[in-house]
């Protein structure tokens, strides 16, 4: 089973997906994408806001020209990820705009990363966020399991917003519940499907269960997992 079939995507409708939320967003991206490219389509990888620069390999073009550097790593097989360079930070931001028009045009597989979460487990959006492109075919939220027991202000990115408008203490630990709260009233607008990530332990399986059986019933799809027991931990 590919890991679309895993998540509930299907490649020739969901050509341009979204990641928002936190705990695995650049892990899911890069594995959408590489299984993408390995069943022959051209596919690219990009964010909206900024994610860590990736490094080139035989089969990934790091992309910070214009459509031309695009098209040539496209006709050499390679997964592209496409950004603007921001070298202060070793990060890469969002494409220029024509490199996201090539992009849309040309590319059969577009993963986009949409959301930052500063490399917390879990997150509460405020009102500018995720940043989607009005080309989005299907949103994919992620939350990390690895919040579970600990505090909403040690692991939740905007946990100040989170906590005002759930009615949260910061010192309010993680459960189940908390995090279906969280991706309902943060993501549920966007009629995503729903990851919950990290599932690594036997604990945090079960838990991810209970949350997800919260979750079952406002959205269509909602998968519990482990990205790195399922070996995609590669970015």
């Amino acid at each position: 089973m590919t890991l679309d079939e895993k998540i509930g995507l299907d490649p020739a409708r969901d050509r341009v997906i979204s990641i928002a939320g936190a705990g695995g967003k650049t892990t899911l991206m890069f594995a959408l994408a590489r299984e993408r490219a390995r069943e022959g389509r051209a596919a690219a990888v990009m964010t909206t806001t900024h994610i860590l620069c990736p490094k080139p390999s035989k089969t990934l073009a790091v992309v910070t020209g214009g459509p031309q550097e695009a098209a040539r790593a496209f006709s050499q097989g390679k997964l592209v990820a496409a950004g603007s360079p921001d070298a202060e930070r070793f990060k890469m931001t969002a494409p220029s705009g024509e490199t996201v028009k090539y992009l849309l045009d040309h590319a059969q597989a577009l993963i986009i990363e949409a959301d930052g979460s500063k490399l917390l487990p879990i997150k509460f959006p405020n009102d500018t966020e995720p940043v989607l492109l009005p080309q989005t075919n299907r949103v994919v939220v992620v939350a990390g399991l690895s919040a579970l027991g600990r505090s909403m202000e040690e692991v939740c990115h905007r946990a100040p917003l989170a906590c005002e408008r759930l009615d949260l203490s910061p010192k309010e630990p993680v459960t189940p519940r908390v995090i279906a709260r969280l991706v309902t009233e943060g993501y549920a607008r966007y009629q995503p499907i729903v990851l919950l990530n990290q599932a690594d332990t036997p604990e945090r399986l079960r838990a991810g269960e209970e949350a997800a059986a919260l979750l079952r019933g406002a959205f269509d799809r909602v998968c519990v997992m482990s990205l790195l027991q399922e070996g995609y931990l590669e970015c």
